[in-house]
């Protein structure tokens, strides 16, 4: 919720990549360590905004307050990604918190948004 914070979120919602090859060449820690730290500092923190959520420390309403549909609209980008890491990656659970969250807010808001509303999540349900 800082000027810093919302950059960040810019910064990544501005990545382009066309596969997983690309993606690498651009952003991969070896190539790329100030995009690693810019996507570490706002992975992990909505990694631990989800499981603050599944232990019951934070509900959704103040999570979708305070996180309007950024949440949501990084992990769809993220998503496959973080899929393919978690294939050749040692840790398969990978993001796994914050997924659930995303889950769990794309929920609330087509629910509860306009008929017209673009879900971040349609593309790949």
């Amino acid at each position: 919720m800082t000027v810093e914070g919302n950059l960040l979120i810019m910064d990544l919602l501005n990545m382009e990549w066309s596969d997983l090859d690309d993606y690498n060449r651009k952003y991969d820690h070896r190539v790329n360590a100030e995009n690693y730290a810019k996507r570490a500092a706002v992975w992990k923190r909505l990694e631990s905004l989800g499981l603050f959520y599944r232990r019951g420390l934070l509900d959704l309403e103040t999570l979708r307050a305070g996180g309007d549909l950024v949440i949501v609209t990084l992990w769809r980008k993220f998503k496959p990604i973080i899929e393919e890491y978690r294939k050749t990656d040692y840790d398969k659970s990978s993001n796994q918190h914050w997924e659930y969250l995303a889950e769990s807010l794309h929920k609330v808001y087509s629910e509860t948004v306009p008929i017209d509303f673009v879900s971040p999540m349609k593309e790949n349900e």
